[in-house]
């Protein structure tokens, strides 16, 4: 008997490995969102990097121009005088707000922010050489006695009416040494209507370290090259190439520190017992006025960004400096009405002082310095005002100094490339022609000069303040913010304290949880006395700071300079400063939002290192 099995067939399992359209789009847009995250964390992570990196190399530019600011400030002598000039730019409006770049719109109104624009010079002692290219081999300017400057410059509008080299009234593509630099609509922060100011935002700013060498021409003895401009020197031009006194290894000197003496030569006739000084081979011509020696030989200035050298040491300034007061201020050498012109009118000359001031037959003269009797003893005189004028008067920078504050006129010129790089056009007509060598040689020299002085670019702010080195004892409670800090000197200047992005300076701005006066101006000068025309009253400590203001705290000042000078020709110690605090804001130029902040502490040599 046979068994029969039903028939097995085999179990088809039916497995679903597709997916729905739903479930991809799903799976893509997870895919995407995790891309998208990963893209932006790696996004943030490089910008993050970036910008530390920026901010790196921003920190190692900073330690490097303080190392140089160091070395400066270290080999101050007292040998000198010290200026320091504390301002606030002007802003669009004269409003002193100013704005990083266009699109600044930080600050009330959308205006940008305050920002301080202070300048400083002294002497100092090392070994200095000028940045003017070599003309002849082996003839380069060196001294061991420099004034040092430290300020913004200012460029000059573009004058595109004529930009053809060709066109020597054209300062903008001709830059000369005789130019003031006046430009009214040039200044810091200013947005004059209708006019294109290159100095308007603070990222376009650039803080100068100007070095004016103090050089002697040498002796007639000079060693001089064989050729000059590739040229052999015939026996006939050595007298052009010699030293003078508006000619330094054949580049240009001014006649002195002070810029109402810069100018050479006499309004009449010339004393035969003078020795009327040419310029020698550096833009020598037929002064206005009647052949040589009549006229004038214009002034050469500092402010023009092409002069670094001036034909005075340090000795010949603290006689001048003491001695001209005694009767004279700057302005009785220049009333700088004419700055608009260039050159500038000037009422007098320095061969005009030299004859007045070193002649031992006259008077005065550094002999009759020894017989002042200055103010600082508690006597009222308006020489010591006229000291202060001569010391601001050293400046580099142009000022007025007929008002009370001085009115400041112009800066320091220079540019961020050279003008005449612009437009090739050649103004020297045929190269084989060896004046015209001399010319060309001579401009590109001074092209270059333009930005020599170049310390920091993007500096948007840049404060100087000074102290003695005291706190203020009457204070014991370790709750006030003036709790054993020490007094700085300036303009006053607040911190945010609170850190709510509002300097909020309530009261006197010095209670705690208060925004922070951290500098405030020296005021410990005695009220005004009743003298015509002088009206900063002698104190018995210091030529600096504003008098008392009756009440207590007035209005802050726009602008202060404070000055420090040597002890006079009787021994009388006039007391400098023991520390400089530098604040410095530096902008990236990869990214105008960005703005770092440095400070800085400097020690003031005592005069006994000197």
């Amino acid at each position: 008997m046979s068994m029969s099995h039903p028939q097995q067939h085999p179990r088809r399992i039916h497995t679903n490995i597709g997916f729905t359209i739903i479930e991809v789009l799903v799976t893509i847009g997870i895919l995407v969102i995790i891309a998208v995250g990963v893209s932006t964390i790696f996004s943030s992570v490089s910008e993050t990097v970036n910008k530390g990196k920026r901010i790196s190399e921003i920190n190692r530019y900073a330690a490097q121009f303080e190392r140089i600011m160091r070395d400066d400030f270290q080999n101050m002598t007292r040998d000198g005088f010290l200026v320091i000039v504390h301002q606030n730019a002007e802003g669009a409006n004269f409003d002193r707000d100013v704005q990083l770049s266009p699109g600044d719109i930080s600050g009330l109104n959308n205006k940008g922010r305050p920002r301080r624009v202070d300048e400083i010079m002294f002497f100092s002692q090392g070994q200095f050489e000028s940045s003017r290219r070599a003309i002849a081999t082996d003839m380069v300017a060196r001294s061991s006695e420099a004034a040092i400057y430290y300020g913004h410059g200012q460029k000059r509008v573009p004058d595109l009416v004529d930009p053809s080299p060709g066109n020597p009234n054209n300062l903008f593509f001709n830059p000369i040494v005789t130019d003031t630099n006046y430009e009214p609509d040039a200044r810091l922060g200013l947005a004059p209507s209708g006019i294109v100011n290159p100095n308007q935002y603070a990222r376009d700013w650039s803080l100068l370290r100007h070095v004016t060498l103090l050089a002697q021409p040498q002796s007639a003895g000079q060693a001089l090259p064989d050729d000059v401009y590739g040229v052999t020197r015939i026996g006939t031009d050595r007298q052009w190439l010699e030293d003078s006194q508006r000619q330094i290894a054949l580049q240009p000197a001014g006649r002195s520190i002070f810029n109402s003496l810069s100018q050479t030569g006499f309004a009449g006739a010339l004393p035969a017992t003078a020795n009327y000084d040419l310029p020698k081979w550096y833009r020598q011509y037929q002064p206005a006025g009647g052949p040589m020696p009549f006229g004038f030989v214009d002034p050469v200035l500092r402010s023009s960004g092409l002069l670094d050298i001036v034909t005075e040491d340090l000795a010949s300034i603290q006689a001048t400096l003491y001695g001209v007061s005694f009767s004279d201020s700057p302005l009785d050498y220049w009333t700088r009405n004419n700055l608009n012109q260039n050159p500038a009118s000037m009422s007098s000359s320095y061969d005009r002082f030299a004859l007045d001031f070193w002649d031992p037959l006259t008077s005065p003269s550094p002999a009759n310095a020894n017989n002042l009797s200055l103010p600082v003893n508690g006597g009222s005189s308006p020489h010591f005002d006229n000291v202060r004028d001569w010391m601001i008067d050293a400046m580099p920078s142009l000022w007025d100094v007929n008002f009370d504050p001085p009115v400041q006129l112009s800066r320091v010129r220079y540019e961020d490339i050279p003008t005449r790089l612009l437009y090739d056009s050649d103004a020297f007509g045929n190269p084989s022609n060896q004046a015209n060598q001399r010319s060309r040689i001579y401009a590109e020299a001074d092209q270059e000069m333009l930005g020599s002085s170049v310390f920091i670019p993007q500096c948007t702010e840049f404060v100087i303040e000074w102290s003695f080195g005291f706190i203020d004892a009457s204070i014991t409670d370790p709750t006030d913010l003036r709790y054993k800090k020490m007094l700085w000197y300036g303009l006053d200047r607040w911190i945010d304290s609170n850190q709510n992005g509002l300097i909020e300076p309530s009261g006197n701005g010095l209670v705690a949880g208060q925004d922070q006066l951290v500098a405030e101006y020296y005021n410990k000068r005695p009220a005004v006395p009743a003298i015509p025309n002088f009206d900063r009253g002698p104190d018995p400590e210091l030529i600096v700071g504003h008098p008392a203001i009756a009440g207590g705290f007035g209005t802050p000042p726009a602008l202060e300079i404070s000055t420090f000078a040597y002890p006079d020709l009787n021994g009388t110690q006039w007391p400098w400063p023991k520390f400089i605090r530098v604040t410095i804001s530096i902008a990236d130029p990869n990214d105008l939002t960005l703005e770092r902040t440095f400070q800085m502490v400097f020690d003031i040599p005592e005069a006994s290192n000197n």
